[in-house]
């Protein structure tokens, strides 16, 4: 599939880790060969539903997609989200049965880079070495999706809901090397993503502000004190 000039150039203009290390020329070759496309999905809608094959891995090129796991009640799990340039749907892209056993929604208007993660795994005729780049750098983003996942383990199984809280914030902190932390969920979906109800959510939020542990307005959060270990580069 031809992928048009101005698309090469949101792509590039993303940052998308997965071409880290390659220029625009070798970007636009790349995305020619792998099939590529890009879609845009409204909020609310499905990407892709669970049950279905997977056969392009996606590139969040804006937007957020959000992960969510049906049980069998019906309930709805929160397991992560996925921003600007990062990777889903390659863990069961590369699996022999490739039907998705989560569904991946947009959580806001969001435009998606689709590849075939097949012809990225499998050498292309010409054996060019970008092309040998880019399957280094998709395992390097396997593994740290694997980090974001026991990341999500250790904060969940937190024992009570304040841990969550700050082990989550704590974590965000260390990522964005601040103590002023923006992050991406409102209320309902902070408490989605924790394990949690939201009234339990905002109640906990006011006793740790009213205990000095932190303060925040809306998605921007500070921490006041230092509740675990120094965040790295600012010492609280």
């Amino acid at each position: 599939m031809q992928i048009k000039k101005e698309e090469i150039t949101e792509i590039c203009e993303a940052h998308i880790p997965l071409f880290r290390g390659l220029d625009s020329q070798q970007i636009g070759a790349l995305a020619g060969h792998l099939d590529s496309h890009i879609s845009g999905f409204e909020k609310g809608s499905h990407i892709i539903m669970e049950e279905e094959n997977v056969k392009f891995i996606g590139i969040v090129l804006s937007g957020r997609v959000d992960m969510i796991r049906e049980d069998i009640r019906g309930n709805k799990i929160f397991i992560t989200y996925m921003r600007k340039g990062e990777l889903f749907g390659e863990t069961f892209g590369i699996m022999k049965q490739t039907a998705s056993k989560v569904t991946f929604n947009a959580a806001e208007d969001t435009r998606v880079l689709f590849l075939s993660l097949s012809r990225i795994l499998h050498p292309c005729s010409r054996q060019c070495t970008f092309h040998v780049h880019l399957a280094d750098n998709l395992y390097d983003l396997l593994g740290q999706k694997n980090m974001q996942l026991i990341e999500k383990v250790e904060i969940v199984s937190k024992p009570d809901l304040r841990s969550k809280i700050l082990s989550y914030l704590t974590l965000q902190a260390e990522k964005q090397n601040s103590r002023y932390i923006e992050i991406p969920l409102n209320r309902e979906e902070m408490a989605e993503y924790l394990c949690a109800n939201r009234s339990s959510l905002s109640r906990e939020l006011a006793l740790l502000k009213r205990d000095g542990i932190l303060d925040f307005h809306r998605n921007t959060f500070v921490l006041l004190c230092n509740p675990w270990e120094p965040v790295s580069g600012e010492p609280l």
